[in-house]
């Protein structure tokens, strides 16, 4: 009779690890599903993207897409400056799947979303005197729409996002994407100016506004206007770390637009912008990842005992630099060939700009992977005080750098002003106790050795 007692525990116990690891292999199972979705749909969409800015170039001036890199970046200024994080708040909310939470989160969205449509009207001639051109007066207000209608995006997207859904969230952006594209080509060959992309751009937030809530596309309840307090606090108890840092990340991220706006003329700024879109790839790659794969599964690791946790994540993270150093490497060693044969000769000064912006974004990936372990944990202040220190640093340097450097310096800055935020969440990660230096030095012997060896071949097979 005390044998079976005392074996019961040892049976418990051996139940209790059989289930833990089912649903490990679950979760693992729907990160590596999420993440071939994520991967494939983005390559979908850059190739889509690339070859609609290929056609547009050749039927609008650069002048047009200086004009509208500036009036975007104000645009997204204005959204990222009041960002109350309602993405990470419902996925690392214990109520992300309570109905009057989610409804709560999405009047704040649409209340949001008119709030500043409002303010682009009002600022919309003040920014036009700034920058002395005309068009923004008239530009910014059409541009605001946009806001609007991404008001109305169903929140079940963010619900979804959650639980790693990414195969819905793709369709529904790719589906988006098309419909401006089509759109944006239509008329800027009718009507070829700036208002081709403007218009482009307010179709794109409008279509993924409709297709959420079609029919059948998401689960869950039918959105309604809710507002129950206890959720409203929670929303921005968490989100007021989250509107911090978003709001110095758009200064940071931004001030290259922002600044060369007032420094060179709108043709030249439309180049640089057409390199960055390029060289932006990778980055837009490991934000698409970190949102909707990173961030939901590792805060699931949360629920783990802290030394298996640290474990986890560092495994992770390795597959997760792997992948993201490859696609990196390519864009510096490639990229600018890229840019040569893609664009006319207007374009050509993007060659040069893309692998130097292209190679600042190691550490971008750095950090970024470091920050989403920061975020599941429940420590987002370390990310506002990395974008704030970024922010400094970037608005000091930019200028500077043009000054006594021209052109090339301050891309140059450009690409190393973020390196501040690495050294703050190394610090953040090693007083958390999660253990990443050894890895990010090897990490980054690994992506050298990588990128030295891509250069030594294409001279090999081009000199």
């Amino acid at each position: 009779m005390e044998d079976v007692l005392s074996e019961e525990p040892a049976v418990e116990l051996l139940a209790a690890t059989e289930i833990f690891n089912a649903e490990q292999k679950d979760l693992e199972g729907r990160a590596v599903n999420a993440t071939l979705w994520t991967v494939g749909a983005y390559g979908l969409s850059q190739s889509l993207r690339m070859a609609n800015n290929l056609l547009l170039t050749h039927m609008l001036a650069p002048q047009y897409f200086g004009l509208m890199a500036l009036s975007s970046t104000l645009v997204l200024g204005m959204t990222l400056l009041s960002d109350i994080g309602l993405m990470p708040s419902i996925i690392n909310s214990s109520r992300g799947d309570e109905p009057l939470f989610l409804n709560t989160a999405w009047s704040l969205q649409i209340l949001r979303g008119l709030c500043l449509w409002l303010l682009c009207c009002l600022l919309a001639v003040p920014l036009a005197h700034l920058y002395g051109d005309n068009l923004i007066r008239m530009i910014l207000p059409v541009l605001g729409l946009q806001m609007v209608f991404s008001g109305f995006n169903n929140i079940h997207l963010l619900r979804v996002a959650r639980h790693m859904g990414v195969k819905r969230l793709l369709i529904i952006d790719l589906g988006a994407q098309v419909g401006a594209t089509v759109i944006t080509a239509l008329i800027a060959w009718l009507y070829p100016t700036i208002w081709a992309l403007v218009f482009g751009a307010i179709v794109s937030a409008a279509a993924k506004a409709i297709l959420s809530h079609l029919p059948g596309v998401l689960p869950g309840h039918r959105n309604q206007i809710a507002w129950d307090r206890t959720a409203v606090t929670s929303l921005v108890h968490f989100g007021k770390w989250v509107l911090f840092g978003t709001a110095f990340y758009f200064l940071a991220s931004n001030a290259d637009r922002l600044i060369l706006g007032k420094l060179v003329s709108l043709s030249l700024l439309g180049v640089y912008n057409i390199a960055f879109t390029i060289a932006d790839i990778p980055r837009q790659v490991i934000q698409q990842f970190s949102n909707r794969v990173g961030l939901p599964f590792v805060a699931k690791l949360t629920q783990l005992p802290f030394p298996e946790f640290n474990r986890q994540v560092v495994r992770y993270r390795w597959m997760t630099l792997g992948a993201g150093g490859l696609i990196l490497s390519l864009v510096v060693s490639g990229g600018g060939p890229l840019a040569t044969h893609m664009y006319d000769a207007r374009y050509q000064a993007a060659s040069w700009i893309v692998p130097i912006l292209a190679l600042g974004l190691w550490h971008t990936l750095l950090y970024s992977t470091t920050s989403e372990i920061l975020f599941a944990l429940g420590k987002p202040k370390y990310s506002t005080f990395g974008t704030a220190t970024f922010c400094v640093t970037i608005c000091v340097a930019l200028p500077l750098a043009f000054h006594f450097f021209g052109f090339r310096g301050a891309v140059i800055s450009v690409a190393a002003g973020d390196v501040p935020i690495y050294f703050i969440m190394a610090y953040a990660a090693t007083r958390e106790k999660v253990t990443l230096l050894v890895q990010d030095a090897v990490a980054t012997c690994g992506f050298v050795a990588v990128v030295a060896l891509e250069f030594a071949l294409k001279h090999y097979l081009f000199s």
